[in-house]
């Protein structure tokens, strides 16, 4: 009699298990439909909303806000971003790019901030000198490229040139590289500058958009701008350029600027397109309200 209470309390753990097992799978897959893949990170979200419009009952797709100081938010945004001196004419002057319209060229140089990270520094003798050699495999080029623009999308190119660095990378096809020699490039400064802060994220079915509003800044006038072209002055200079270096300050007092004026300043829109494969990848950037 005792055996028998003794098995069928074994009997019971184990119904109560398998039940645990099966709520923790359904619970599992019900989550996973409400995680976002940005590019081989995950952010967890909420479902997509979708209502119906008064006039044909098609689905219409009005998005979910997404937390703007999230940090993959950040990185998609800082990855749309080609390094300039000043404000980067490509975006700022031009309004925006689309990512369809550019050479594999432009696109490598688009995404120097993340390869730059995988430069690598030699020595070769010339002429009997030692010179300074810096170079990048193709394979982590082509890595950084498919990770931004979507999977099986590299293109090879026989050379990188920016004259912002003043360098040509050449490629070396025995060691699968590109490669230059001299200088670790070369630049300037300037007292004309952007600031832009993100202002709203948004999911929707098929795509990420993040908006920015911008405003310029001149240190030769002491004048903060409303566009590239310096047509339209928003006044002075909330901070002096010339006696402060505290770049926490500068960029707290812009912020809230932009915080306080983003509907009367110029916005840019940032666009990651969903693909097949679960994650978003850069589509364009295009200033939508001027």
């Amino acid at each position: 009699m005792i055996m028998e209470k003794k098995s069928n309390k074994g009997v019971i753990v184990l119904i109560v298990l398998l039940i645990l097992c099966i709520i923790g799978l359904v619970f599992y897959i019900l989550v996973d439909k409400d995680i976002i893949k940005l590019n081989n990170t995950t952010v967890a979200n909420e479902q997509v909303e979708k209502n119906n419009t008064d006039d044909d009952n098609e689905e219409k797709d009005t998005g979910v806000k997404l937390d703007i100081e999230n940090e993959n938010i950040k990185y998609l945004f800082n990855n749309a971003h080609r390094p300039s001196i000043g404000p980067e004419a490509q975006i700022y002057r031009d309004g925006g790019y689309k990512v369809s319209e550019m050479s594999g060229e432009d696109k490598i140089l688009l995404l120097y901030g993340q390869w730059k990270n995988y430069v690598k520094e030699s020595s070769i003798e010339i002429d009997n000198n030692y010179n300074s050699m810096y170079y990048v495999n193709e394979a982590d080029l082509k890595s950084i490229y498919e990770r931004t623009f979507g999977p099986n999308t590299y293109s090879h190119v026989n050379s990188i040139t920016d004259s912002y660095r003043c360098y040509t990378y050449t490629y070396d096809d025995e060691n699968k590289r590109f490669f230059y020699v001299g200088t670790n490039g070369c630049g300037g400064t300037t007292v004309f500058s952007v600031h832009e802060k993100i202002i709203s994220a948004t999911k929707y079915s098929d795509r990420i958009e993040i908006v920015s509003a911008t405003v310029y800044l001149d240190g030769m006038s002491n004048q903060m701008y409303k566009d590239y072209n310096k047509t339209t002055s928003l006044g002075e200079l909330l901070i002096n350029e010339n006696t402060t270096n505290n770049s926490e300050e500068r960029e707290n007092t812009y912020n809230q600027y932009i915080e306080d004026n983003k509907d009367n300043l110029e916005q840019y829109t940032y666009t990651y397109t969903l693909n097949e494969d679960g994650f978003y990848y850069l589509t364009s950037v295009e200033r939508t309200k001027a």
